[in-house]
């Protein structure tokens, strides 16, 4: 491992050692990063990548899309979402939003200045970067529909320029390289001439409170939905609804929800998460794949 006190004075933003996690991610579970470097912007970012060797590198931005394991993660674990949280409109009227930026304001941001085709991100709970890497969507939107190019950055610190057309995109799914963590993205966005974008925000958000449990712990839909299927659906009509293991349960407004509560571990909405698919796949011979992604060292 790196001499922490020489990368300490190169760097502009907080690195720390053995840290909860808890803070980090919506579910409020798991355990410890052996280090955890919260960047001051995107240059000292590249700065403290350049310091490293081969230690081993977690990016994180809300952590709305991770389970993080109770037995912590090893190396360094970046969370971008408190620097790389700047936007702004070129000279060809794109906007270009830094991949820290949370989805919501997102949509908040484009709906003000009167531009349509990004207020469904009012109903995704993560950064840009993390929806960018699932081709996160909801209310019939998808996020790549409207890239026009990314800036990607690789675990030495070098910026790459890419073409969404470079991308091979396709349902929660965006192929991309290990190494490649996204840093930007360019969109291009119509006018709105109805006018109405903030309006189309607030009805997405009365039908989300409705139908979610929004203000409890979770981590948004936590299963892809089958071809021609919803996850919900499948799940529910199982009478799954409300089963718990240990401090994890499935919400009883919406089945494709795991709530946490402040006991809960890491392992229990794991071993919930298995629990739901060997049931679906019993009674339905359907294997549902899961949205969220499992980091950190397993049991």
């Amino acid at each position: 491992m790196k001499n922490i006190y020489k990368i300490k004075k190169k760097i502009r933003g907080n690195l720390k050692e053995n840290i909860s996690l808890k803070n980090y991610n919506t579910w409020k579970v798991g355990g410890k990063a052996e280090y955890l470097f919260e960047p001051y912007d995107v240059e000292d970012l590249k700065v403290f990548l350049s310091l490293l060797n081969d230690e081993k590198i977690t990016f994180i931005g809300n952590g709305s899309n991770v389970l993080i394991r109770d037995n912590g993660i090893k190396g360094f674990v970046v969370c971008l979402k408190k620097s790389l949280n700047n936007y702004y409109l070129n000279n060809n009227k794109q906007f270009v939003f830094e991949a820290g930026l949370s989805c919501m304001k997102i949509a908040q941001i484009t709906a003000k200045k009167n531009y349509k085709g990004l207020e469904f991100l009012c109903g995704i709970p993560g950064t840009l970067g993390g929806a960018l890497r699932m081709n996160a969507g909801c209310y019939g939107g998808n996020i790549w529909e409207n890239v026009s190019k990314v800036i990607l950055m690789n675990r030495k610190g070098i910026l790459v320029e890419k073409d969404r057309l470079e991308f091979d995109v396709s349902y929660r799914n965006v192929e991309l390289k290990d190494d490649n963590f996204f840093i930007s993205a360019t969109f291009d966005l119509k006018l709105n001439e109805l006018n109405d974008s903030l309006d189309i925000i607030k009805k997405f958000l009365k039908d989300r409170r409705i139908k979610q449990p929004t203000g409890l712990p979770s981590c948004g839909s936590v299963f892809k939905n089958p071809k021609n299927l919803y996850a919900a659906n499948l799940v529910d009509s199982l009478g799954l609804k409300g089963y718990r293991i240990g401090g994890a349960y499935i919400s009883k407004k919406h089945a494709n929800f795991i709530i946490t509560e402040k006991n809960a571990k890491s392992n229990d909405v794991e071993e919930l998460i298995s629990y739901i698919q060997k049931k679906v796949h019993e009674e339905k011979n359907i294997y549902l794949e899961t949205e969220v992604q499992f980091i950190g060292i397993k049991q």
